[in-house]
């Protein structure tokens, strides 16, 4: 469902409609309570959009880690804006101040709406009243003298939601990152057991490279939301390759998730912005340059991935972007398979180095090299669940042997990571007239 524009005679029915819930729930709650309230504060006639409610869920999120002990929940999500009316156990005043933090707590959550309402009935006011979203001086004072018209609000509250929704996925894709590199055992890669197949690289690099490329990550997002193609998009991930060499050295540690987060990225900024889908506009957008980045790296041969390329036709990260991130797609259903077990990410990563055509092995050892780790993949993921952790570690210790490792699977697993949170983050923005 697209976002719609509401009347004011939509809102005056739905502030109605809220009225009546709220005696409904007051009347037939146990004392001593108090009931809250949540909306958003959003100006102009759409009122509810796939960010607003990725604003939204994070909202109750909030609320939830206070602990309040509740007697009943109702969510409202209709195109007058999702609400959430959560009858709890205590004193109002005391969750009146807990929520007032909450509404403070980062710049997006300006726009929450927390009222809290007593056992009679009664709104509780705010200790420190809120500030204009455009000049920051007193808000009431603003909206009595209408300082500011709707234009600049509605740009005021945009600005908060992309600055909301881009930290969030930027960190999300940060998470994953730092997942990936904390999966043990890894065979051939670093881990938290050892350094695998590299003498240059270890768990303290990688955190210092995926903690630099956060900016760029928020920005990905950011472009996405803007439909700004592929120029700009590659100009930030060549300003982001170098704040990872800043920090790592010269080391290359990140380089292929640069390329392939951000594409992803820039395809969920977009997802969010129209309801197009993720996966296939940054598929799209890695199309639009791949076959000049293929020949330009085979004429050059100046990279690792460019030499493989040459010699094997191995198309690595470019042809994965722009065949739709198959192998990535896979690595994600593995995770979601395997579930809370303690190694879901080994076992995901052993079965995509089972299938995945590594150009990081191919580099290192070869067809003989790729086929290897291939079929012994193959053997332990066959073996029972159980006994598959211990094959691993003997497995890493063989890759260490032969300097061979499996950089190209561990990829798609982060990429793996960042789809699933991606998954988790999109479930409840198909904006469905629903009430639970």
């Amino acid at each position: 469902m697209k976002p719609s524009s509401v009347t004011l005679n939509d809102m005056l029915d739905a502030r109605e409609r809220r009225a009546a819930m709220q005696s409904e729930l007051l009347n037939g709650a146990n004392a001593p309570c108090s009931l809250v309230s949540l909306s958003l504060n959003i100006a102009g006639d759409v009122k509810r959009t796939r960010k607003t409610r990725l604003l939204f869920d994070r909202g109750l999120k909030l609320f939830d880690m206070l602990g309040f002990s509740e007697q009943k929940r109702v969510v409202t999500d209709a195109k007058t804006g999702t609400e959430a009316l959560i009858l709890v156990n205590g004193d109002a005043a005391a969750v009146k101040a807990a929520l007032e933090r909450v509404e403070d707590a980062f710049p997006a959550a300006r726009l929450y709406d927390f009222d809290v309402l007593n056992a009679q009935g009664e709104k509780l006011s705010r200790s420190v009243p809120r500030t204009c979203l455009v000049c920051g001086g007193p808000a009431a004072l603003c909206a009595r003298s209408r300082a500011h018209g709707l234009d600049a609000v509605k740009a005021a509250t945009d600005a908060l939601l992309n600055e909301f929704c881009a930290d969030t996925l930027a960190y999300a894709a940060h998470f994953a990152l730092e997942r990936e590199l904390h999966t043990t055992p890894k065979p051939g890669l670093v881990d938290e057991r050892n350094t695998g197949a590299h003498t240059d690289m270890d768990v303290p690099l990688f955190t210092k490279s995926a903690a630099a490329l956060v900016p760029y990550f928020k920005e990905a997002v950011l472009l996405g939301m803007q439909n700004a193609g592929m120029p700009p998009l590659k100009a930030a991930g060549l300003e982001a390759e170098r704040a990872m060499f800043s920090q790592t050295h010269g080391v290359n540690t990140h380089k292929g998730a640069i390329y392939s987060m951000g594409l992803l990225l820039y395809g969920m900024g977009a997802a969010l912005e129209t309801g197009a889908d993720a996966i296939e506009t940054a598929a799209a957008l890695a199309q639009t340059d791949a076959n000049e980045r293929l020949r330009r790296a085979k004429d050059a041969q100046d990279t690792n991935g460019a030499k493989v390329f040459a010699a094997f036709g191995a198309k690595g990260a470019i042809g994965e972007a722009a065949s739709g991130f198959p192998s990535a797609r896979f690595c994600a259903d593995r995770l979601l398979f395997y579930g809370e077990s303690e190694h879901a990410g080994a076992l995901a990563l052993c079965d995509m180095m089972a299938e995945l055509f590594d150009t990081n092995l191919l580099h290192r050892g070869g067809e003989d090299g790729l086929r290897f780790v291939q079929d012994e993949s193959r053997r332990i993921a066959a073996l029972p669940v159980p006994e598959r952790v211990a094959a691993l570690f003997a497995f890493d210790d063989a890759l260490i042997a032969r300097n061979l490792s499996p950089g190209g699977a561990a990829d798609m697993l982060a990429l793996g990571y960042l789809l699933n949170a991606w998954r988790t983050l999109s479930s409840d923005l198909s904006l469905s007239e629903v009430r639970v």
